[in-house]
């Protein structure tokens, strides 16, 4: 069991998001912002595949007789860009109103996704507690799907003094030395990443700086992250 503390301040751009009251203002925020969130995803993929149609029109080589097309294709995909950009503003005035939360209190947003870090919050827990936790949040440990996920969960991980680990959702209590995610997925099924002291007796992975995954007892104390979709 590893005691923690928690700074006296926070960046600005992980802090918790406060709930206050007025349900009616709340509700409203949040169908913003799931709208927000829709039509920006409805946006990247238009903007994916007229990437692509440029591309592939271009290796047609119509290079004659399609500078119109590619013309009207280029003015198109600007507005996209420009709507994303307008629509990603929007959903950062949502998120940052202060009448409305999209994640419940004590929870984190990123990217789509609510975070809990119990850090100072519940005391430390095993794995499989850690999981239980999560399951009656509705949620489950985290499973770190990138690069960017991962960089974004070291940075909450620093903000606190002597932090060891976090307890993430990956085990190889299935079967020894199959390392997989909550999910279900391989352990490099989303990222090129090893766990470190594995061995019979050490069937759960924790999280440690620099982006090191640790094969420990499941019985172990510790803190842990929750994660949930939006």
């Amino acid at each position: 069991m590893f005691p923690v503390e928690i700074f006296a301040s926070q960046e600005p751009e992980i802090r918790h998001l406060n709930l206050i009251t007025g349900a009616g203002s709340c509700q409203i925020c949040r169908r913003r912002a799931r709208v927000a969130v829709a039509m920006v995803m409805v946006i990247s993929s238009l903007l994916l595949a007229l990437v692509l149609f440029a591309m592939w029109t271009a290796a047609q080589g119509h290079c004659q007789t399609s500078c119109t097309s590619d013309t009207k294709v280029m003015e198109c995909l600007q507005q996209c860009q420009k709507e994303r950009r307008d629509l990603e503003l929007m959903l950062h005035t949502v998120t940052q109103d202060s009448r409305c939360s999209l994640c419940p209190g004590g929870w984190l947003w990123w990217r789509g996704h609510c975070y809990f870090f119990s850090v100072g919050l519940q005391e430390n827990r095993e794995w499989n507690k850690s999981a239980e936790f999560c399951r009656d949040h509705n949620s489950s440990l985290a499973v770190i799907k990138d690069s960017a996920e991962m960089d974004f969960i070291q940075g909450v991980m620093k903000t606190f003094q002597h932090l060891p680990y976090l307890w993430v959702g990956l085990t190889d209590s299935r079967r020894e030395g199959q390392w997989l995610w909550w999910d279900g997925t391989h352990i490099q099924h989303y990222m090129p990443v090893t766990v470190e002291w594995d061995s019979d007796q050490r069937d759960c992975a924790d999280l440690r700086g620099g982006g090191s995954l640790f094969a420990v007892d499941c019985e172990s104390f510790g803190p842990w992250v929750c994660k949930r979709g939006f």
